[in-house]
């Protein structure tokens, strides 16, 4: 008479159903090993009864085991619960109360001409109004691992405001709210209010020159030989002669800068101008020009566009980070234009300082090597002098400091290298035509132009500047 092994058969069947729970407990997993011949299939009831022997008890996907167990899916892994992850609340956010997009490009009609005259520069505001409103931040919905507990969310961050001169938190913390009435300055997301000096008429010897705390306004022109300089903005109706501009805003002129080649305009934001002859100009931001640039002197941390179908460049010298932009770069007649991106003097001064200094105190470690094991022999010798000694003392000195000053060294130069990525991508777009005569330069590259070329973007690509074809989304 055979004896049957019910034992066995308890064991097998056992150890054919196997849960697997994630280390986070959020998800678990089924496998089943392939019964034996004499071993009855493995049922829903049985994948079952192994999930509550572990405890799960939310998120059990019914539908997958029956997959597993109706398509005998053996040996292979099969998510059947998922519990829900808790979700970050919205950080806090700000809605402002008036135009931050810093967006002054005029209109340009049909014929290519600029439309200065409805923009609306600067944006003033009365004491006691809201500038800025907060919305608090969000608290984290919960979630619930697949045993049933409940997880925290992290709760969304609170911003503050950046607020400036002029401006004050309300009580609640929710809003910002102006002190005083004047011009919203609006860096680097910090939001002023500065007084705004209203001009009538020209900035001349009726006026004198001008030191302002806040924005300043004047419809009229600035004349030569004055100067202006303010922490606001600075909006000018009319023209800018032969003068000095130092302002820690924006500048919008709407006429021209011209003269005899003497003015000086710097800006701490963006300069807009209608055109600019033979007059050097500065910004830390874009420089955006209505028309013509003329024999100047420009340098932007930014972009330099010319705007319009007849914007040009024509002669000086125009420098940028990023981007200069025209519809026609030089002149048919051959004249001098240097165009210049992608190149930071200061940095790349840096950097060959110290490249350099690092070069120095390799090769006088090396000369230090010979005269130390000279001093070494007097010493042993006993006819080592005290000025000799002294200098021994401080040439071991020099060797014990040199691995720290040397990766003092490595640092500052990756560091700066790191910075200077940020000036890739730099390039020169010509949405009509460049003239031979243009100097092309991409950092420490350049590239003289030698024929004319018609709707092209200039880049660089290795030590190589080349050209592409100008689409317009450029």
């Amino acid at each position: 008479m055979a004896v049957t092994d019910t034992n066995s058969q308890n064991i097998s069947k056992k150890t054919r159903v196997f849960i697997t729970v994630e280390k986070n407990s959020m998800s678990a997993t089924v496998l089943i090993r392939k019964p034996l011949p004499e071993d009855p299939p493995v049922t829903v009831e049985e994948i079952m009864a192994e999930i509550n022997k572990k405890g799960i008890v939310y998120g059990i996907d019914e539908e997958a085991v029956n997959k597993v167990v109706n398509n005998q899916i053996y040996n292979k892994p099969i998510k059947i619960a998922q519990g829900e992850f808790p979700k970050r609340g919205h950080n806090s956010e700000f809605i402002y109360h008036f135009d931050t997009t810093q967006n002054h490009t005029p209109q340009i009609d049909e014929d290519g001409r600029i439309d200065y005259k409805n923009i609306n520069f600067i944006q003033n505001v009365e004491k006691g109004k809201v500038l800025v409103t907060k919305i608090p931040p969000k608290p984290g919905e919960p979630g619930i691992n697949i045993f049933g507990k409940n997880i925290k969310g992290a709760d969304g961050l609170d911003f503050p405001f950046k607020n400036g001169a002029n401006t004050k938190v309300s009580e609640d913390g929710l809003s910002l709210i102006a002190t005083a009435s004047g011009a919203i300055v609006y860096l680097y997301e910090k939001v002023s209010v500065n007084d705004v000096m209203v001009i009538t008429g020209d900035v001349d010897f009726n006026v004198g020159n001008i030191d302002c705390l806040g924005s300043v306004r004047v419809t009229g022109d600035v004349k030569a030989g004055f100067e202006i300089k303010a922490d606001g903005d600075l909006e000018v109706y009319g023209n800018v002669e032969d003068c000095n501009i130092d302002i820690k805003g924006n500048i919008m002129v709407k006429g021209g800068f011209f003269g005899k080649g003497l003015g000086v305009m710097k800006a701490g934001g963006d300069i807009y101008i209608k055109f600019a002859e033979g007059q050097v100009i500065e910004a830390k931001g874009d420089i955006i020009i209505g028309g013509e640039v003329i024999n100047c002197s420009i340098l932007s941390y930014g972009n330099v566009k010319v705007k319009g179908r007849k914007g040009k460049i024509v002669g000086g010298e125009v420098k940028a980070f990023k981007e200069i932009k025209a519809s026609i770069l030089g002149s048919n007649a051959g004249t001098m234009t240097k165009l210049a991106v992608a190149y930071n003097v200061e940095l790349m001064n840096k950097y060959n300082k110290n490249i350099k200094e690092s070069e120095r105190l390799v090769n006088d470690n090396e000369r230090i090597k010979k005269t130390l094991y000279g001093l070494y022999r007097l010493q042993i010798d006993g006819k080592l002098s005290d000025q000799q000694l002294t200098v021994l003392d401080q040439l071991e000195q020099f060797q014990k400091e040199l691995p720290e000053n040397l990766e003092k060294l490595k640092q500052e130069k990756e560091q700066i290298e790191e910075e200077l990525k940020h000036l890739e991508g730099a390039k020169i777009v010509v949405e009509d035509t460049i003239y031979p005569g243009v100097r092309a330069t991409f950092g420490l590259i350049y590239r003289e132009i030698v024929e004319e070329h018609k709707r092209c973007v200039l880049t660089l690509e290795g030590n190589k500047i080349l050209f592409s074809e100008f689409h317009k989304e450029n």
